[in-house]
């Protein structure tokens, strides 16, 4: 697998193939994570669409954080994002 930096080099470039070739190699995982966190298909769905739409505009928060693997760095993203959603749901 790519380094840090290459994988964040690719994100800034916009490059839309690695993008989708980073989306094929982890979306079984993390819609197997999304999926026992949230019990609904849809929802998982969702969640991780959010996850690589965050990743794909501020590919930064993966250079500034402190994974060094991008797999750690969504897996983290599926949960926080879950866990923030539900605070958010029940505010309203």
């Amino acid at each position: 697998m790519d380094t840090k930096n290459e994988i964040v080099t690719h994100l800034l470039d916009k490059d839309t193939e690695y993008f989708r070739k980073l989306y094929s190699d982890h979306e079984n995982m993390l819609k197997s994570i999304a999926l026992k966190l949230t019990g609904s298909k849809i929802y998982s769905e969702n969640l991780i669409s959010e996850v690589f739409k965050e990743l794909w505009d501020s590919p930064q928060y993966f250079k500034d954080s402190s994974d060094t693997k991008i797999s750690t760095f969504l897996m983290k993203r599926v949960v926080y994002n879950h866990v923030y959603y539900q605070r958010y749901l029940k505010k309203e």
